[in-house]
């Protein structure tokens, strides 16, 4: 096993992904290699009735995480250097416990539950690992499948963090009778995320730029090269939030063109992508962005470097 290997397993509402790195002290500055990806749509807020997790449920979620586990191990990470965390998907049920009890007995994984504050704050850790000095002001986006969090900052501190119990997949499940929304099915969506970020008063108070984080603005972000036959897109790139929203708007009135073009880029978002990007235009609206920066880190990255600081201070609390 590599000492310095890490899995991160992040446990969505919609998706479990696994990332794994390779973490150095360079000039007393903790790096992050990214060595590789495994992702999975289990759509676990499927089993959920009344807010508890089905025993299919709690089976599902363990027979992946036995499967990333042994993947972690073959590329050598040990066990201890596995970390599962949970967000909204266990967050918004009321047998989380049990849950997290069972991937321990079954698997010997640890998961933490990561309150929507917390995942605001872990998320800006990352954003601001992936980007640097270039993250001033502004405010970060990160639309999940069961939850979305919103992150003011001035002057690269966070000041104001807010989560809210609508993600692309809970909003689907909300609204949406079939694959894709109905004119009339959008206009409930978008309705109802105005409303409901209409309510974060402090929204509006932090610049133009708006950082937008997580899977949802990356699949956005793969349908605007496609769209314009551009290169993929890389952390920090930016667009204007005209172009943002020419985006939406191309993939919010579908053709079969258009589901082709779903079904070639994001085949595993079908379903949530467009109820997503119309959650994103309603915030876009409303934070009054008119500059958008798409980046690569966020939620994982910053859980691991949050979990490294812990372990290095730890370890000089031992040696003092």
């Amino acid at each position: 096993m590599r000492e310095n290997r890490y899995a991160v397993v992040d446990i969505g509402s919609n998706t479990m992904k696994m990332n794994i790195y390779d973490v150095d002290e360079v000039d007393s500055e903790t790096t992050l290699s990214f060595i590789m990806t495994e992702s999975s749509t289990l759509g676990l807020i499927n089993y959920n009735s009344r807010k508890i997790m089905s025993e299919a449920g709690i089976g599902h979620l363990v027979e992946t995480l036995e499967k990333y586990k042994r993947l972690a191990e073959n590329v050598g990470v040990a066990e201890e250097r596995i970390f599962c965390l949970a967000t909204a998907s266990l967050r918004n049920i009321i047998n989380s416990a049990e849950v997290i009890a069972a991937v321990k007995a079954r698997t010997g994984l640890d998961t933490s539950l990561i309150s929507g504050e917390n995942e605001a704050l872990l998320g800006f850790d990352g954003l601001r690992y992936a980007l640097g000095e270039s993250v001033r002001s502004g405010v970060m986006c990160d639309i999940g499948g069961g939850s979305t969090e919103l992150l003011g900052f001035i002057d690269c501190l966070a000041v104001r963090a807010h989560s809210d119990k609508f993600g692309c997949l809970s909003l689907y499940r909300k609204f949406v009778e079939e694959i894709f929304p109905s004119k009339k099915e959008a206009k409930q969506i978008a309705a109802y995320v105005a409303e409901r970020v209409g309510k974060i008063d402090w929204l509006s108070g932090y610049g133009d730029t708006l950082y937008l984080v997580g899977g949802t603005a990356r699949s956005v972000a793969k349908l605007r090269d496609e769209m314009t036959a551009s290169d993929g897109t890389q952390s920090g790139s930016k667009m204007t939030s005209d172009q943002l929203l020419d985006t939406i708007d191309y993939f919010t009135h579908l053709n079969k063109d258009k589901i082709e073009i779903l079904i070639k880029v994001i085949p595993d978002r079908l379903h949530t992508i467009v109820t997503g990007m119309i959650a994103l235009e309603q915030i876009v609206k409303r934070v009054q962005a008119k500059n958008i920066v798409i980046s690569s880190g966020g939620l994982r990255e910053g859980y691991l470097l949050g979990r490294i600081r812990e372990m290095k201070a730890s370890q000089g609390e031992e040696n003092g």
